[in-house]
C-alpha cells in the first residue's frame, strides 16, 4: 500500500474514499467498499484520503483512537491500494471547501469519490456530502454518498467507540470495528518487576494523546514477528507497587524470548477485571494465575 503526501502529484487513476477514518469502523468500511466498487468499474485503484494528525486534536485537544500507523494497518487490511495523507495544520484548516477540492483534484487523478452522508470538508465544515456531489458533478466525476450504519439503533461512529472504550466495553467496540481493537507498539525496557514473580511483561509506550480502554486487565492476543500468542494486558497504574503512572504491559502466554525493540500488535477481546491493589507481590501473582486460567478458558470457548 502506497502512502502519498497531500499536495504531491499522484497520477494513478483512483477512486477515492474521503474521511478521517479515526479507527476504521464498519461504517468506514462501507465507504471504502463503495470506493473499491467504483474503482473496479473504472479500472482504477482504490485510494483513501486521511490525516496524519487528528482534526479534533488540532481544534480542541480531543484524543484520537488510533495512531496514523495503526490506521494504515487497518486500511491495509481492507485492500486499499494507496493512502493520501494530509497534515492537519493551520494551512489545511484554513482551506475553503472549494480550495480543498481544487487542490485535491489538481494533484490526484480522481475517477470517482465515495463519502459517508455526514462527511464535511473545508474551513468551518462549510462543505457537505451534498455540496461535494454537486461540485464533482460539474466536473463529470462520479460521487457516491454512503448512508450511515447503525447497530442496535445506535450510529456507528468514532464518538460512540471512544465512549465504549472509556467504559471498557471491548466486545461492543469490536462489534463496530472491521477487526478487533488493537494497538501497535515497540517493546521497551521497564522496571522488570514481573520477572521477580514469574510474570515478565512486554511493555509498549503509553501515548497520552490516545483514548485507551478503561483501566484494567484484558484478554488479548500478541503478534510478534508473524507469530501470535495469547496474552493478558494491563492498562493503567500499578498500585501494588505504588506506581500510579499509566502503562501498557502484557504477559505473553507460552512464550519466552527477547523481543525488546520489536514491533508487536495487541488485539483486545475481553475486559477481565479492573485495576486492584494487592497486599503483596505474591498475592498479585496468585491473581495473575487466575487471570491466565480465565484467558485460556475464554479463548478455548471462542474457538468452539
Amino acid at each position: 500500500m502506497k502512502v502519498v503526501n497531500f499536495g504531491e502529484k499522484y497520477d494513478v487513476p483512483s477512486a477515492l474514499a474521503l474521511g478521517f477514518f479515526d479507527c476504521v469502523h464498519k461504517g468506514h468500511a462501507e465507504v471504502i467498499a463503495k470506493a473499491k466498487e467504483l474503482a473496479a468499474k473504472s479500472g482504477s485503484e482504490c485510494a483513501v484520503m486521511t490525516f496524519r494528525g487528528d482534526p479534533g486534536t488540532f481544534f480542541n485537544k480531543k484524543k484520537r483512537i488510533y495512531s496514523f500507523e495503526e490506521r494504515l494497518e487497518a486500511l491495509g487490511g481492507l485492500g486499499v491500494d494507496a493512502v493520501i495523507a494530509a497534515d492537519f495544520d493551520e494551512f489545511f484548516a484554513a482551506l475553503s471547501a472549494e480550495d480543498f477540492l481544487d487542490r485535491l483534484l489538481s494533484d490526484c487523478k480522481v475517477t470517482a469519490v465515495a463519502v459517508g452522508e455526514d462527511y464535511t470538508y473545508g474551513k468551518g465544515a462549510q462543505g457537505s456530502a451534498v455540496t461535494l456531489s454537486e461540485s464533482l458533478a460539474d466536473r463529470n466525476i462520479t460521487a457516491s454518498v454512503v448512508p450511515l450504519l447503525c447497530r442496535n439503533g445506535v450510529k456507528i461512529s468514532s464518538t460512540e467507540i471512544k465512549t465504549l472504550l472509556e467504559n471498557g466495553s471491548i466486545e461492543a467496540v469490536n462489534d463496530m470495528l472491521t477487526e478487533p481493537y488493537f494497538m501497535l507498539g515497540t517493546v521497551s525496557h521497564a522496571r522488570g518487576r514481573g520477572n521477580t514473580f514469574g510474570y515478565p511483561t512486554a511493555n509498549i509506550p503509553y501515548d497520552g494523546g490516545k483514548v485507551y480502554p478503561a483501566p484494567g486487565v484484558y484478554a488479548t492476543t500478541v503478534t510478534v514477528e508473524g507469530r501470535t500468542f495469547l496474552g493478558g494486558t494491563n492498562i493503567g497504574a500499578k498500585p501494588t507497587f505504588g506506581d500510579n503512572s499509566p502503562s501498557v504491559e502484557t504477559f505473553i502466554l507460552d512464550f519466552s524470548g527477547d523481543i525488546y525493540g520489536k514491533l508487536i500488535k495487541l488485539r483486545f477481546f475481553k475486559r477481565l477485571r479492573g485495576i486492584e491493589k494487592f497486599p503483596s507481590a505474591e498475592a498479585l501473582a496468585a491473581q495473575l494465575d487466575r487471570d491466565v486460567a480465565h484467558i485460556r478458558e475464554y479463548f478455548a470457548e471462542e474457538a468452539k
